[in-house]
């Protein structure tokens, strides 16, 4: 009998990520490891292995795993050469050193975010690219929603449909049942087809109401909404595989629980968005706790949106205490330290301390004011888990 497999840190990394996909397929075919075993004719510990995300398996025991599973040989072996290719070490600096499979390449919500999808069952076609793309992100909401508007260009004559495509990975602290994700689509067609390949991704086809011309445009929006109870990993993160020139996208965080951090992702590999490591490129909710984004001429395969460090400090990539204001009104701001110097610019004993510090709630600023001989030496300010640097300031 196989041993019990440990979690998998899912961080992204292609071998850990190819491995995720492998237990998903695993696990929707019913198999045990054992009976995996038996059917691949592979030892019990060699299809363990081949899940464990420690190493990239041959293709030889990939191809027997899948097989197995009864999963698409054509789209795994891609996968594969595809994954190999990246831990080449002649691999230039610049490329992505991460990839999706073929079968997720869309949107990631939570990733709940999105991507221009692939088609339905076939490889990435062309016809169109997406001219504009704006989300609603209401995390205020209970359940929380999606509004998403695109506005898309046919590139050929005769475009009739539309696959769309979301990915919505398992929160780390979730190991419930599979994810669930409603579909409405507002306007712009009619949803005629919908499937969850695997668990957590989710494709649906839009008819449009007649075909379009190349050079056409048409405009849909959709409501997605998650379950009660169900949580999302916390990040929205728009990651196309065509063109697409412009995304905006605006979220609501509820204000009676403001996040600790957040921070925005550009240009971002699949590494950086699930690490959860704050960016030197932040932003502060309003007093509404609204944030609003945008990017333009994005790169294919890249992530383009927003992550934050939920409340309490669960967040991985931020150390204990990192990213926590002081009060209330600071929303959460960070950690500010001081320390006060007396007597070094003028004779005469060392005086008590006298500081002033005032509150504004309604700008989320704090006000220090200190006696004009004072000096006083600034120590680093954590903004996100994020140093600014420091030093003396008359």
């Amino acid at each position: 009998m196989g041993r019990p497999q440990k979690p998998l840190d899912r961080d992204g990394s292609p071998v850990r990520e190819f491995a995720f996909w492998l237990r998903d397929l695993r696990r929707r075919s019913g198999l045990t490891y054992d009976q995996l075993g038996r059917k691949s004719r592979y030892a019990t510990s060699t299809v363990q292995s081949a899940a464990a995300g420690k190493r990239l398996p041959t293709l030889k025991v990939t191809l027997a795993f899948v097989r197995a599973c009864e999963g698409d040989l054509r789209q795994w072996r891609e996968y594969w050469t595809q994954v190999r290719r990246l831990l080449d070490g002649g691999v230039p600096s610049g490329v992505s050193r991460s990839v999706a499979p073929p079968w997720a390449r869309g949107p990631q919500l939570g990733n709940l975010g999105a991507v221009s999808p692939p088609a339905w069952d076939a490889d990435e076609a062309d016809g169109w690219f997406t001219e504009s793309f704006s989300a609603l992100l209401r995390l205020d909401a209970d359940p929380i929603e999606v509004f998403e508007r695109r506005v898309v260009v046919a590139t050929a004559d005769g475009l009739s449909e539309i696959v769309t495509s979301v990915s919505l990975p398992r929160h780390p602290q979730d190991a419930g049942q599979d994810r669930e994700l409603a579909w409405e689509l507002l306007y712009g067609g009619s949803v005629e087809r919908r499937r969850q390949p695997y668990d957590g991704y989710f494709q649906s086809a839009i008819i449009l109401p007649r075909p379009l011309r190349a050079g056409e445009r048409h405009e849909y929006a959709m409501r997605l909404t998650i379950p009660p109870g169900q949580r999302v990993t916390p990040h929205y993160v728009h990651v196309p595989y065509r063109r697409s020139d412009y995304f905006e996208l605006r979220v609501r965080f509820n204000p009676d629980r403001p996040p600790e951090c957040v921070w925005i992702l550009r240009d971002a590999p699949a590494a950086r968005i699930y690490q959860g490591a704050p960016t030197a490129e932040t932003v502060i909710p309003d007093r509404f706790g609204e944030i609003t984004i945008s990017f333009r001429d994005m790169r294919p395969g890249l992530g383009y949106g927003v992550r934050w460090a939920e409340a309490g400090g669960n967040s991985p990539g931020l150390r204990p205490g990192s990213g926590r204001s002081a009060s209330r009104g600071s929303r959460g701001l960070g950690k500010f330290s001081h320390t006060t110097e007396h007597g070094k610019h003028r004779p005469g004993p060392q005086q008590a301390l006298a500081v002033s510090v005032k509150t504004d709630k309604l700008r989320n600023l704090t006000r220090w004011s200190f006696p004009a001989t004072m000096r006083v030496s600034w120590c680093p300010v954590e903004l996100c888990g994020i140093s600014s640097g420091w030093g003396d300031r008359p």
